[in-house]
This record gives structure tokens, C-alpha cells and sequence, in this order.
């Protein structure tokens, strides 16, 4: 590994402003942090830049960077590592990667199950959102404009490497939700005063899940292109589920579906 002293080096410098929405947009790039989604990135060949190791746990990670010679490795000084890690507890490795495109286009060429999003403002929540979505093998996660970055550390950590696992359509449109139904796509939305059950719903064609914003719901504008409306059936004293939690009981039952599954 070749070794870093300088907070200044141009990789360095580079990583740590990654933390920034603004600079991940221009250099479209993003952290991966933490050895667990770092190793689970190289194993599965995910595209890497580079890969940064705090000095103090050089040992720690040698044979991960001898078996896995590409991307290039760099040792840092503790204390400038200290300015890249994003996380409250650092586990000394941080990997940049490309922030991944996927083409819109090819949701025409198949009957997906699809999560849409509308404007989640909680980085955890979407996170979480798109590790369970991994989890049970949903097609694609769309984001309305307006929802939280998927590719900040918050959102990528809650995602353990889900971000490099489940096509992410960023900024979606309503125009854009328009020609998915055109093109043979249900969009299903979600409303606690819904009077249809989640779990009376056929989910095995081309589906577009609708789950609002944790305050306000799914938007007027989106509500208005939905073909139909669910609710999760709930204990009426409760007001609402968080929706990280309501997108996984509905995730659970597209995923019962369409698998042919029954849960014991």
C-alpha cells in the first residue's frame, strides 16, 4: 500500500469532501465505509476507485488487499483518516466508489416490482429501505424529487452495500411515472385511509409500489396517478408505521407473490 501523510494529497482531499452532496454530484463518486461493505464490494467485484486504510489497522486489512491488488490501496496517517470517516465508530477502511447509473429504459423491457418513494426525507429510513429491497428481491427503487440522497454516508451505511446491489432511479418525474403506466406498469399507492388491504393485492405483474414521505404522505400530484390505493392494517389507536417498517410489510408480501412462497 502506498502511504499517505498529507491531508492535503489530492486523494485525500477528494474523499473527505465525498461527505458533501454537492461534490459527490460533480465527482459522482460516493464513501463506502466499514470493512463489512467494503469486502463484500471487492468479493463481488463491484466497481471500486480506491481504497483507504487507516495506518493503525494496516494488519488488519493486508490480506484483503493482497488478494484484491485492484483498486489501488492507500495506507493513511491516523490522524487524516480521522478527517474521511464518516461514521461515529471508524473501522479504519473507507473505499470510494462510482456512484452507479442505471438506464431507465430497460424497466420497458421487463415486468418489474418496483419501490417508488416519494420525497423520504430520513437518510436512515431510506437506507434501511433499500437493504430490505435487496433483501427480498425487489427490481428497482425509483426516488421522487425531492427525497434524501441515497449515496450520503448516513443513507449508505443503513443500506449495507444495498446501494450497490438494487438499481436506484434518482429524481424521477411524474412524467416519467406516466410512461412506465403507458408502458404496462400498475402504480399502487399507499393511504392510511385506504379502504383495500395490502395483502389483497396482486403484485406479480409490472407494479409500482407507491410509499410516501414519513410526514405528509404520498403527494397529491403522484396520489392522482395511481390506478389503486392500500393500507397496511393496523391497530387503530396507532396513527401510522415508520416507513422504513410499512415498506418492508409490503416488500414481504410483492416478495410472497411473486416467489409462490407461503410463510410458516
Amino acid at each position: 500500500m502506498k502511504k499517505v501523510t498529507s491531508k492535503d494529497n489530492q486523494y485525500i482531499k477528494q474523499a473527505a469532501s465525498l461527505k458533501n452532496k454537492k461534490y459527490r454530484i460533480r465527482e459522482q463518486m460516493f464513501l463506502l465505509e466499514g470493512k463489512k461493505m467494503v469486502a463484500e464490494a471487492l468479493q463481488a467485484c463491484k466497481p471500486l476507485i480506491r481504497v483507504l486504510v487507516d495506518e493503525a489497522h494496516r494488519e488488519e486489512y493486508r490480506p484483503l488487499a493482497e488478494r484484491y491488488r485492484d483498486p489501488e490501496w492507500l495506507e493513511v496517517d491516523s490522524r487524516v483518516f480521522g478527517g474521511i470517516a464518516a461514521a461515529d465508530t471508524p473501522q479504519g477502511i473507507v473505499a470510494v466508489a462510482p456512484i452507479p447509473h442505471n438506464d431507465f429504459s430497460d424497466l420497458f423491457k421487463q415486468s418489474a416490482g418496483l419501490i417508488l418513494l416519494d420525497q423520504i426525507s430520513d437518510p436512515g429510513n431510506l437506507g434501511t429501505i433499500i437493504r430490505t429491497a435487496w433483501a427480498l428481491g425487489i427490481d428497482g427503487i425509483l426516488l421522487s424529487q425531492g427525497c434524501t440522497d441515497p449515496f450520503s454516508p448516513k443513507a449508505v451505511r443503513a443500506s449495507m452495500g444495498g446501494v450497490l446491489n438494487v438499481p436506484i432511479y434518482d429524481a424521477v418525474s411524474l412524467s416519467a411515472i406516466e410512461q412506465l403506466k403507458s408502458g404496462g406498469y400498475r402504480v399502487i399507492g399507499t393511504d392510511l385511509d385506504a379502504r383495500a388491504s395490502i395483502f389483497t393485492g396482486d403484485y406479480k405483474g409490472a407494479n409500482i409500489i407507491v410509499i410516501g414521505s414519513e410526514s405528509r404522505g404520498v403527494s397529491p400530484d403522484i396520489q392522482a396517478c395511481c390506478d389503486s390505493l392500500i393500507k397496511i392494517p393496523i391497530n387503530p389507536a396507532v396513527d401510522s408505521l415508520n416507513a422504513a417498517v410499512a415498506c418492508a410489510i409490503i416488500m414481504m408480501e410483492v416478495w410472497k407473490q411473486r416467489n409462490n412462497a407461503f410463510l410458516s
